[in-house]
């Protein structure tokens, strides 16, 4: 491998992470959304692997959860899961246009948790610039009956997941985990390389050595952004 290749592979851990193995969408509904419905993720998937996602293209929508606020998006937009929240989605009788997706996490400690994604997240389009040509197309392939629709469709919001999740750690919009240590390259290219091969002799002393800092410096950085130890970090992984 090159020089530039290298640096290049080390620099976008998340897509070796990912790399046959990343989270997929399976769109359950699409198109125009009257009333209300109730979601509450799938029976036949652990909670700690599932997340959701709606996606608003025209209209208005609310998110009603029990005991809490509704979350409102009143212009373009999504709202994201990192687990399997109960709650229903409200429109008006007139109707708006929706996708929404089961996420199902890979086993491979890649779960919504270890990510770091929070409990829901609202994001308006506007606030993600360039997302447009993708949207775009989601929303025409839900109202197109075209031979492999269904898998376009799974596709797109696949790629739109990436674009949110690639959004959401650069505006540290996550809790303590992966995408969060993915803001320093030393932690990154560390988690990269546990993720790969678990079963090395991954000593502190030998992972803060491929970081280029000290082993108590490393310690509390890779703390701070993942919120757990090496050890017991590294110990997760190959419990998955």
């Amino acid at each position: 491998m090159s020089e530039e290749a290298r640096n290049s592979s080390e620099s976008d851990v998340l897509s070796d992470l990912f790399a046959g193995n990343h989270p997929r969408g399976d769109v359950f509904f699409s198109g125009t959304h009257c009333g209300s419905s109730h979601h509450r993720g799938r029976d036949d998937l652990s909670p700690a692997r599932q997340g959701m996602l709606h996606v608003l293209q025209k209209g208005r929508m609310r998110v009603l959860f029990d005991g809490k606020e509704p979350a409102i998006l009143d212009r373009p937009g999504l709202v994201l899961f990192g687990s399997p929240v109960p709650h229903d989605i409200d429109t008006p009788e007139r109707g708006s246009e929706v996708v929404c997706a089961n996420l199902d996490f890979p086993d491979t400690g890649l779960s919504p948790a270890k990510l770091g994604l929070p409990e829901y997240l609202v994001l308006p389009f506007d606030e993600i610039p360039g997302l447009e040509p993708i949207t775009g197309q989601l929303f025409s392939e839900s109202h197109q009956d075209a031979p492999g629709q269904r898998t376009a469709i799974n596709l797109l919001v696949d790629l739109l997941l990436l674009m949110v999740l690639r959004h959401c750690q650069a505006h540290d919009l996550v809790r303590p985990g992966i995408l969060a240590a993915m803001r320093d390259p030393r932690i990154a290219r560390v988690v990269g390389s546990l993720h790969q091969h678990p079963g090395e002799n991954w000593s502190v002393e030998r992972q803060a050595e491929l970081a280029g800092m000290s082993r108590a410096s490393f310690s509390a950085r890779f703390r701070d952004l993942l919120g757990t130890s090496p050890g017991d970090f590294l110990q997760t992984i190959r419990l998955d």
